[in-house]
């Protein structure tokens, strides 16, 4: 398995998602899918790791039909959150927002056994259970339905990249979409919502599949009393999802 190949199979398949998805009229507030394009690093790593976030916050636009090959190039410029473009002339930004420091820790203390490996290697990926935002959110019902095909291409990209690990970073907004593409059992590892482990019949998730709450929501919330159980589900899924 090479970078080169894995990229070559997921391009074949966005081109079919987005002539599909592209065939239909959208408003500019919409933005562009979000299409994953892998870097060599992430082939050599001991644990492969997904990250499934909720939608962008904006990617783009829709309606000027940007080409798969546009889009990987978007995707790998924007190195996993490390060369951010906001398009306001700022130079670019290294993101360091709960979702992003998540998903490096996670990975670094999955893979750390690798020394050429830091929180900074390129050596997993990320995507969204919805493929687009609106406004900048989370899209309409409406707006959902009509993107059925793109919760769909998660279970066909997975099935691609073969991920060791997947942690859905989703809450429960879009566990009716889960349901309906992957129909998985939850096993309860932490609590009310806070950790779940994964599994389906079909094998379409690895065994290794966990889900949790947005990382802004685990560092909890004085105004509304919630605790923050940030590093307490950070050390759950490093003890359940790798061996140390």
């Amino acid at each position: 398995m090479t970078a080169e190949t894995l990229n070559i199979q997921l391009l074949e398949l966005y081109q079919t998602y987005t002539q599909s998805i592209y065939s239909q009229t959208w408003d500019d507030n919409v933005s562009a899918p979000l299409l994953m394009h892998v870097f060599d690093e992430y082939c050599v790593m001991e644990n492969k790791i997904l990250f499934v976030g909720q939608e962008t916050h904006s990617w783009g636009q829709m309606n000027l039909k940007p080409s798969p090959e546009e889009l990987l190039n978007k995707y790998r410029d924007f190195n996993l959150g490390k060369s951010a473009d906001y398009g306001d002339g700022k130079p670019f930004r290294y993101l360091r927002s709960p979702f992003w420091n998540f998903n490096r820790n996670l990975f670094f203390q999955g893979n750390w056994r690798n020394s050429e490996v830091t929180n900074k290697t390129n050596g997993f990926l990320w995507t969204n259970i919805s493929k687009f935002d609106c406004n900048s959110t989370t899209p309409s019902h409406e707006l959902q339905d009509r993107n059925k095909a793109g919760f769909e291409l998660l279970k066909a990209e997975i099935s691609i990249l073969k991920p060791d690990v997947v942690v859905f970073l989703t809450g429960s907004k879009y566990d009716h979409r889960i349901d309906e593409v992957f129909k998985p059992t939850r096993e309860t590892i932490l609590p009310d919502g806070y950790l779940y482990r994964l599994s389906t019949s079909d094998g379409s998730l690895p065994p290794r599949t966990f889900q949790t709450k947005h990382p802004r929501t685990l560092l909890g919330s004085r105004r509304n009393k919630m605790p923050n159980r940030y590093q307490e589900v950070l050390g759950e899924v490093v003890e359940c999802g790798f061996s140390i």
